[in-house]
């Protein structure tokens, strides 16, 4: 390679040229998950500024940029990787969940294949950060193309010195390895993840101890996301206050944000937090295709909201979602039509965590996974009776919070809501057996 040849240019918005994609510049462009694509484009810069910072402060610029987990929690990312006890002499990991299996959710599957240099860019720095030695990548079992680019750019890694032994003359070494999870949406729980990796049985661990104390084979471990891995990348690039400056005051930095159902353009965008729903779906999604009825925020978990003047110009930030009643989680926005049927849509998602349910506790394995399920199939078939809804409710009120992990909470949150939102349509199939809404042919089927 000369010198003259030129970097690959990022891709411009459009729409305002201040918030040009960072985390998303170069997906899509041909080459674009190769190690020589990356380094003309900056790449590994980052990790140079890191060591010339040194572990503490690189700790510190990440807290200052106020990046928040991208995985669906939102925990401030510095303070959590403060926790590691960085100074007990001990082998720590970290981990990179990849197992991006929230219905609604696609957004790092793109990074993982298009641009996983920028991936292992930003376990190098959390690694050096945290004192960890060891990196591990936990991707979804499906995600078969993605797991190939990956182990091909840590090979390619790996011969330019940039992982193993002495990365870049520093001082630090650094072993990152790729894991194929089986397809189990439990994994997505750390410490289910943690069991996964370990060779055993997929189930989630009792806390305390976090595993920032005692995590994978009993020593400290910090586990992030994808895209939280490539924000730090972009955060050591640019600078804390540059990643700052964009967002709202207590939700900062750029959002990927994912729209399926019946919209113009379905897919991936890259704005900043706070965007409004109004803005994702008409000016950058094309507008709905249909009458709407219905938003779920976040990802399947995320409690459904009405589609209303007032949602739509809801900011997409942690805290207004919350005060509207929702989470921001993943920031997989699914739209639900008012032709649908409600409690169909709800019974697919029901379903779902049905399936996935590890079964270790009771209020999962018997509420969810056999009792739920059965009582919407019911519905749905048309065998309800009246009465059917409140014993849903009731029986909510003994699975809420008493499950062993999140799995249970988060089929309750599109039941509950749905209920709430759509009560009627509820009682039209226990009372009559027949849906407020035909089945009728799908708009992706016209």
């Amino acid at each position: 390679m000369t010198v003259a040849e030129p970097a690959p240019k990022p891709i411009t918005s459009g729409k305002d040229p201040r918030f040009a994609p960072t985390l998303y510049a170069y997906v899509g462009q041909e080459g674009s998950w190769t190690l020589d694509f990356y380094r003309r484009a900056g790449g590994y810069e980052a990790v140079k500024r890191a060591f010339a910072l040194g572990p503490d402060a690189v700790i510190e610029e990440v807290k200052k940029s106020g990046l928040r987990g991208r995985g669906g929690a939102g925990f401030a990312t510095g303070l959590k990787w403060s926790f590691m006890p960085l100074k007990d002499g001990r082998q720590h990991y970290i981990i990179c969940n990849a197992d991006e299996s929230e219905p609604g959710s696609f957004k790092d599957r793109y990074l993982l294949s298009e641009d996983p240099h920028q991936l292992i860019e930003g376990m190098l720095i959390a690694g050096y950060a945290m004192r960890a030695s060891v990196g591990y990548i936990y991707i979804r079992g499906e995600y078969v193309h993605a797991a190939e680019r990956l182990w091909a750019a840590i090979h390619e890694a790996r011969a330019a010195g940039l992982l193993g032994e002495n990365v870049l003359g520093s001082g630090f070494d650094f072993q990152l390895y790729v894991h194929r999870g089986a397809g189990a949406y439990i994994c997505g729980e750390e410490t289910a993840l943690m069991n996964s990796l370990e060779g055993l049985r997929a189930n989630p661990r009792l806390k305390p101890p976090f595993p920032a104390a005692a995590g994978l084979y009993g020593l400290p471990t910090t586990i992030n996301n994808v895209e939280t891995f490539c924000a730090a990348t972009q955060i050591l690039r640019y600078g804390a206050d540059w990643h700052a400056g964009m967002g709202t005051e207590k939700s900062k930095g750029m959002k990927l944000f994912q729209i399926s159902g019946p919209v113009a353009r379905p897919g991936v965008y890259e704005l900043p937090l706070g965007t409004t729903f109004r803005e994702l779906i008409y000016d950058w999604a094309g507008g709905p295709l249909e009458e709407m009825k219905a938003i779920i925020p976040g990802g399947s978990s995320c409690p459904m909201l009405p589609w209303t003047d007032a949602i739509l110009d809801t900011p997409m930030d942690y805290e207004a979602i919350a005060a509207a009643g929702s989470m921001l989680g993943t920031g997989g926005v699914t739209l639900i039509p008012k032709a649908d049927c409600i409690v169909n849509a709800t019974w697919n998602l029901v379903r779902f965590y049905g399936h996935e349910s590890c079964g270790k506790c009771t209020p999962c394995r018997e509420g969810i996974s056999s009792w739920m399920t059965r009582m919407y199939q019911k519905l749905v078939t048309g065998r309800g009776q009246p009465g059917d809804v409140q014993l849903i409710l009731d029986m909510s009120d003994n699975i809420g919070g008493r499950s062993f992990c999140a799995l249970a909470d988060a089929c309750l949150g599109p039941v509950l809501s749905s209920i709430k939102l759509f009560r009627e349509e509820y009682d039209a199939l226990a009372q009559t057996g027949q849906p407020m809404y035909a089945p009728r042919k799908r708009w992706r089927d016209a």
